[in-house]
Order: C-alpha cells, then sequence, then structure tokens
C-alpha cells in the first residue's frame, strides 16, 4: 500500500473505485482546474512571503495584514513542512512513510506550536489538521501543545482547535478505522463504486457505470 495523506484517505472514503483509478491503476487524472491553479498560486506566493520575504502578488495583497499578523508570532517559523510517519506512529523519512503529509506553516515555540492551513475554496472544516497535529508531536518531542488553524482567505475567517498530547490516542483512531478498510481493498483488489452526486459532473473516471459522460 502506498504512503496515505488526509486528500488521499478522503479521496477513498469518497469513492474506492475512483481512488483506484486515480492512486493504483493510474489509468486516470484528476485534471486541474480554475480553481486549483488559483490555489498553487496562492500557496507558492504565500510560501515565497512568508519564507523568503518576497513580495505579494496585488491579487493577494489582501492577505497581507493576516499573514504579517503570522510572522509577528513568536517562535520559529516554517513555510512547506514536510512530515512523514511509520505505523507505530513514530516519525521517518519521506520515502519511508505510512502517512505523509505537507503543512502550509508552522510555529513553535518553546512547548507549543501552531499548524496552519490555507483554503482557497468555500469554508468547509475538515480533519485534516488532527492528522497534521499528529505529525507534529511525532517530530517534535519537545512540543506538549498544538494550536490549529484554518485560513479560510476567500471569506476572511479562520477555524481554531487545540490539542495537547492526552489527544493522541483519540486522534489517531479517529483515522485508523478508515485506513483499514484502505488495506483491505489493496490486499484484497476490492474497490466498490460509491455513488452520489459528484458521480456525473465531477468524476474524472469515465469508465465507471455511474459517471455517464461518456
Amino acid at each position: 500500500m502506498r504512503a496515505w495523506t488526509y486528500s488521499s484517505l478522503d479521496k477513498y472514503t469518497t469513492c474506492p473505485k475512483q481512488y483506484y483509478h486515480l492512486k493504483v491503476a493510474k489509468d486516470y487524472v484528476d485534471p486541474p482546474n480554475e480553481h486549483t491553479r488559483w490555489g498553487e498560486e496562492v500557496h507558492s506566493a504565500l510560501e515565497d512571503y512568508l519564507s523568503q520575504g518576497r513580495g505579494l502578488p496585488e491579487s493577494m495583497y489582501q492577505w497581507k495584514p493576516f499573514i504579517d499578523k503570522l510572522l509577528s508570532l513568536p517562535g520559529d517559523k516554517y513555510a512547506e513542512v514536510k512530515f512523514a510517519v511509520d505505523k507505530n506512529f513514530n516519525s521517518c523519512a519521506w520515502d519511508q512513510a505510512w502517512s505523509r503529509g505537507i503543512v502550509d506553516v508552522l510555529v513553535i515555540h518553546n512547548a507549543t506550536a501552531v499548524v496552519l492551513d490555507y483554503k482557497t475554496g468555500k469554508r468547509k472544516p475538515t480533519e485534516q489538521l488532527w492528522l497534521y497535529a499528529l505529525y507534529v508531536f511525532a517530530h517534535h518531542p519537545e512540543v506538549k501543545a498544538v494550536h490549529t488553524v484554518f485560513a479560510w482567505l476567500k471569506e476572511r475567517k479562520v477555524d481554531k482547535d487545540f490539542f495537547t498530547r492526552d489527544d493522541i490516542s483519540k486522534l489517531w483512531m479517529h483515522f485508523l478505522p478508515i485506513v483499514s478498510r484502505l488495506e483491505k481493498s489493496y490486499e484484497k483488489d476490492v474497490w466498490p463504486p460509491k455513488t452520489s452526486g459528484l458521480c456525473r459532473r465531477w468524476c474524472p473516471v469515465l469508465s465507471c457505470e455511474h459517471n455517464g459522460r461518456q
């Protein structure tokens, strides 16, 4: 089984058959659109501003006060941080990962960390940063507490959460049942379709009997 990320696990939950074609067989791709391209541009520009002090494009200047506030926080700041853990939930190299992900912004100050993820789409909080908090605990034993922040740039709103090391078991137990189902799909090579209203409009797997766009 390939290393799983939050997005790949979410894709599997949405539809195992779609996951199979995009991640295993790789006979279909999820084509970029204007929204994904814009998201990539924003992430790249904010990373450069945060880590290199490069100026923001005029189209993103509206977010400068927010980023400057982030830069004013005490502690060491990092952009686009890669994290990987093994099946024992310990930190490991990226190419040896059981699970891995990339954190947009990480701030570490003494025993406290802040994990921030920029979002350019509609406000829709998920459990993604629960997983990222687990990554931080695994890679930084000195960190005892993690603040997580979703920054919804389009709506200029944030969603926050807070976790301590006492929450580690509870957080992993949220993900493990889903990961177990994913592992069984790999073992048995069984990838059932899961239909929804997204099949006809959004799914790139045109060969699926539920797609209807051929």
